[in-house]
């Protein structure tokens, strides 16, 4: 018995740590995970910031991490577990969040102008066009599968597996949906409405 756990567990740390070759295919079809280094990185570009400007990571020492010119934009400024970055040549349309190795780990929930807020110890993140939450640190705590889905709240999250988003303007926007329920912070499904 204790054999077999020991393989089952060497399986699932094999193909948990598989890296893919194309980071646009890791975009697609699957995600890395976070990396847990402790050395926080800055990002870097040439001259003055600008938007759409290439980026790049520098570790406290002054040594290049992630050289400029890797990375088409850098959101993040300072990179400890995972960075959010924009690289139409890369990983596609939209804001990403990657690891250190540059692989994708999930795309950007975005909420009023960026990235989801960590509410509750957790924000909203995106997979395939489906909504999931992270924890700080960027480790994929429910995985997406909602089409809808509100901040963490007082332990719960009001979602749905199928909504509308109705227009209210051409800057506000809701859901609608019939079949809301809660979550606790492990994914259960803790109520109906």
């Amino acid at each position: 018995m204790k054999q077999i756990s020991t393989i089952v567990l060497l399986l699932l740390f094999v193909s948990c740590n598989s890296k893919p070759d194309n980071p646009k295919v890791a975009s697609t079809k699957s995600y890395a995970t976070v990396t847990t280094d402790k050395d926080t990185l800055f990002s870097i570009n040439k001259g003055q910031f600008e938007y759409g400007s290439s980026c790049g990571f520098v570790n406290k020492k002054g040594d290049t991490i992630i050289p400029i010119g890797t990375i088409g934009m850098c959101f993040t400024d300072t990179f400890t577990t995972f960075a959010y970055v924009f690289d139409k040549e890369r990983y596609g349309d939209g804001m990403v969040a990657i690891n250190r190795n540059k692989e994708v780990i999930f795309d950007a929930y975005l909420f009023d102008n960026g990235p989801d807020y960590l509410s509750d110890g957790l924000f909203r993140i995106m997979r395939n066009g489906k909504i999931g939450f992270a924890n700080e640190i960027g480790e994929v705590i429910i995985e997406p599968k909602f089409e809808c889905a509100y901040p963490f709240e007082d332990g719960k999250s009001k979602v749905a597996y199928d909504c509308e988003t109705i227009s209210d303007d051409l800057e506000h926007k809701s859901w609608e949906s019939s079949h809301w329920f809660y979550i606790d912070k492990n994914g259960n499904k803790i109520s109906a409405l």
